[in-house]
């Protein structure tokens, strides 16, 4: 019995190393992207001298403000990364395996919160509009609501990992 079992561990473990191989080109490629939609028009925005310098705070804000949801999601891959690393161990019942992976869907609940209210309200206020926006596509419906799954598995997978600690302590 402990062949299959030792099976499934093995490639449980070799699918998270590949997953944290991917997270890591998905790290860099929303590096690279947050780079090139951000950092370079900046800069152009900066040695613009034909624009006044109140035109280019303006811009630069933003390019900022719009970039914040990928920079949430940065960082909610960011944590799946780290997640990821400890299940390729092995280490599947570690706590802080589970908590990386609430933090992560908690990244990435912030980061549609930004992409749904943040990012439209800002932009308006920015450009000395005012007002309320929301944008609400029907895709963002199903990224909430992965988004707060993701969440709720990390904080039940820290549930099951207290448990398993607790029944070791028993035996």
């Amino acid at each position: 019995m402990a062949i299959p079992l030792d099976n499934d561990l093995s490639k449980a473990q070799e699918l998270a190393k590949t997953a944290q191989v991917f997270a890591i080109i998905a790290l860099v490629t929303i590096g690279l992207s947050i780079l090139f939609n951000t950092a370079l028009p900046a800069v152009r925005i900066v040695v613009d001298h034909a624009m006044p310098w109140r035109s280019r705070v303006t811009e630069i804000g933003l390019l900022a403000v719009q970039n914040l949801p990928a920079l949430l999601l940065l960082g909610a891959v960011n944590r799946l990364h780290f997640a990821l690393k400890h299940y390729g161990e092995g280490d599947f019942f570690s706590k802080v395996a589970s908590s990386r992976v609430a933090e992560a869907g908690d990244y990435a609940l912030q980061a549609m919160v930004a992409l749904i209210l943040i990012v439209p309200n800002l932009t308006q206020w920015i450009r000395h509009r005012g007002g309320f926006d929301i944008r609400l596509e029907p895709e963002y419906y199903g990224m909430l609501a992965f988004a707060l799954f993701i969440a709720m598995v990390g904080r039940i997978l820290s549930a099951a990992t207290t448990l398993k600690e607790d029944n070791e302590g028993f035996v």
